[in-house]
């Protein structure tokens, strides 16, 4: 999810919007993208029914969590594309921007790749953004 920030202008540019799906209630998420600097929404699911109904929940762990998944719906709300990811395998941002693209220009396009995301640069971006962005530590 939080790949896909530094790009939601050149998705906002297609005429394409960027929403994430999480568990988390309100509250958190919207704390969540304050840390992260995301200015895309985030869903709220917390019945998880979402999540269940697209078969991305997670029920090992934390109680149910969605798997990671990038989904493009067009304004017919066809799927156009669909991919349940992994930790380590993603559709990076910049891929789908350019499947985005080809289906403006040319109506069709072959799906972007899913490609293997390294868990280390993973952490190290993670870390990154804690600095860049501050932690917040809730305090009992």
């Amino acid at each position: 999810m939080a790949d896909y920030a530094p790009s939601y202008a050149s998705f906002k540019a297609l005429g394409a919007e960027v929403a994430a799906i999480s568990v988390d209630p309100p509250a958190t998420s919207a704390s969540m993208r304050r840390d992260l600097g995301i200015e895309f929404p985030v869903l709220s699911d917390t019945k998880r029914e979402i999540i269940t109904g697209w078969g991305l929940l997670n029920a090992a762990e934390k109680g149910g969590i969605a798997n990671p998944a990038t989904v493009l719906i067009d304004r017919e709300l066809r799927v156009r594309f669909s991919s349940a990811e992994g930790v380590a395998r993603r559709v990076p941002a910049r891929e789908m921007l350019a499947f985005i693209g080809t289906i403006k220009a040319v109506g069709d396009a072959p799906k972007p790749p899913v490609r293997s995301i390294n868990p280390g640069l993973m952490f190290m971006r993670a870390v990154g953004n804690a600095f860049r962005h501050g932690v917040r530590v809730k305090r009992r």
